[in-house]
C-alpha cells in the first residue's frame, strides 16, 4: 500500500457482450490522487480507472462503480492479502470486471482508529472509536460528500493524465 502515485494508459478488452469495435476504440486511465472532501480537509486516497474518449480525454462513463475500502490490513507478510487491500490493485480489478464503459474508483478512509477506517467526513456525528452515534440525513451529506470526493477526484486526474484542467477545458471546447 503506501501513498505511491501512478498513472497509466491502456486499451480496454472486449466486454463479455463482445462488442470488439467499441473495446478496440476506448482506453482508460488509471491511477491514484489524494483530494480533500473540503478545503483544508484530509486527504482521501482514491484510485480511478476511468474511460477516455477516442480524443484521449475523459469520456462520459455509462455507469460509475464506487467502493469504499474498509480497514486496514498491512505487514501481514502475505502478498495476495497485500495486493487484495491496496485500493489501486482492486481499482484495476473492478474495472476489468465491469462492461467497457463503465468508471471504478476505490476510495481509502482519510482517517483511521488504528485499523479500523473511519468515514466521519461522511457520517459527521462519530465517536471517538469511528461508531456512528446517529445519522441526519437533512442535506444528504453522505452523497454530498461522495460527490465531492468524485469531483476532487477527476479534477485531480485531469492534472495528472492531461497537464492542467485550463489544458483541458481548452480542449474540450476546441472539440465542440
Amino acid at each position: 500500500m503506501g501513498n505511491k502515485v501512478f498513472s497509466s494508459h491502456h486499451r480496454l478488452s472486449p466486454s463479455a457482450s463482445g462488442d470488439l469495435a467499441a473495446a478496440a476504440s476506448m482506453e482508460r486511465w488509471t491511477g491514484v490522487v489524494h483530494v480533500p472532501l473540503s478545503r483544508g480537509g484530509p486527504l482521501f486516497r482514491v484510485a480511478a480507472s476511468l474511460v477516455l474518449s477516442p480524443a484521449k480525454m475523459l469520456a462520459v462513463p455509462r455507469a460509475n462503480a464506487i467502493l469504499f475500502t474498509g480497514d486496514r490490513v498491512r505487514g501481514t507478510g502475505d502478498p495476495e492479502i497485500e495486493q487484495l487491500s491496496d485500493a489501486a490493485h482492486i481499482a484495476g480489478v473492478l474495472a476489468g470486471k465491469l462492461c467497457g464503459e463503465t468508471n471504478a474508483w476505490v476510495v481509502d478512509a482519510a482517517c483511521f482508529a488504528g485499523p479500523f477506517a473511519v468515514y466521519r467526513e461522511l457520517v459527521p456525528s462519530v465517536d471517538a472509536a469511528g461508531d456512528p452515534k446517529g445519522y441526519d440525513p437533512t442535506g444528504f451529506p453522505a452523497a454530498a460528500g461522495v460527490a465531492n470526493i468524485l469531483a476532487h477526484s477527476i479534477a485531480e486526474a485531469c492534472v495528472q493524465a492531461f497537464g492542467s484542467l485550463k489544458q483541458v477545458v481548452q480542449a474540450c471546447i476546441a472539440s465542440v
